[in-house]
């Protein structure tokens, strides 16, 4: 029903990957998970964060609920064990029920929707700069290259008073793709050098490649990582057409049986005694 591709990079800069993601269309769960903490453990929150929420899907949680149970685990390990203590991990996710979705995410990695002639943002980063934006004290082309960019409102496995998992649904149509990425692609990438790529291929393989590239050639200065998910070829609901129907004939009862052999028992008798006669 789906196609996707995933690319995940360490960037230029980056001692080592803090990015974690999933494509499990088993679930119909595509997620994108990117470790914070500047203490060398933010790829394990990441890792914590992303299993914890396939495992939890599995047992049949809600999207959102996963991630609550995530951020809990993430800080659960941290009281264990305080050399992990302060990681954390940002998250973007959707799950996906035939063509309708929810996108569940907690910090700055994005979810846009893309088709042939727009690319709409999904999501709102939790971070300082979008903060301000949304109280007027900077403007929209501000934000994206502000320095407050980088400060995070919320994590999961941070435990602040205003924590929250923020969602949203909606439904894919033909045509469409869903983007899922780390902030190592937007902070290169505007959304209009974003959208170009989907206008220059096709292919999401190609996609997702050509969108790394831009985002390396551009610096690559943190974790990148992408996901792109559209469906594939013609939706459940349009394909759901009656076929024509064969229609069983209802079996005979014993007693209308038993007649037809008695009635095909005396013809059979009386044509034997003819071809008796005729040689006699």
């Amino acid at each position: 029903m789906f196609k996707s591709a995933s690319k995940t990079h360490i960037g230029h800069v980056r001692a080592c990957n803090e990015d974690s993601f999933i494509s499990n269309e088993e679930l119909g769960l595509w997620l994108v998970a990117d470790g914070v903490g500047g203490n060398g453990f933010g790829d394990f929150a990441s890792q914590v964060l992303s299993q914890t929420v396939e495992r939890k899907l599995r047992l049949g949680n809600t999207l959102k609920e996963s991630i609550v149970d995530a951020h809990k685990t993430i800080i659960k390990l941290g009281e264990a064990k305080p050399d992990v203590r302060g990681m954390a991990s940002t998250v973007v996710a959707v799950q996906f029920k035939g063509e309708h979705f929810e996108v569940c995410w907690v910090g700055d990695s994005r979810a846009y929707l893309i088709n042939e002639t727009e690319i709409e943002p999904l999501t709102a980063d939790h971070n300082q700069a979008q903060f301000l934006f949304e109280h007027g004290e900077i403007t929209a082309e501000e934000v994206r290259t502000h320095p407050s960019q980088r400060i995070l409102m919320h994590a999961v496995g941070v435990d602040d008073e205003h924590w929250l998992v923020d969602k949203i649904t909606g439904r894919l149509f033909e045509g469409e793709t869903l983007l899922l990425c780390s902030d190592g692609l937007t902070a290169e990438l505007a959304d209009d050098e974003i959208f170009t790529s989907f206008k220059k291929e096709q292919n999401l393989e190609l996609v997702a490649s050509d969108l790394l590239e831009k985002a390396l050639d551009k610096g690559g200065e943190d974790n990148i990582t992408i996901i792109v998910v559209s469906l594939d070829g013609i939706s459940s609901e349009e394909s759901n057409i009656t076929a024509p129907q064969t229609i069983a004939s209802e079996p005979e009862n014993k007693q209308e049986s038993a007649v037809k052999f008695i009635a095909f028992g005396v013809v059979a008798a009386l044509l034997l005694v003819s071809v008796v006669l005729s040689f006699t």
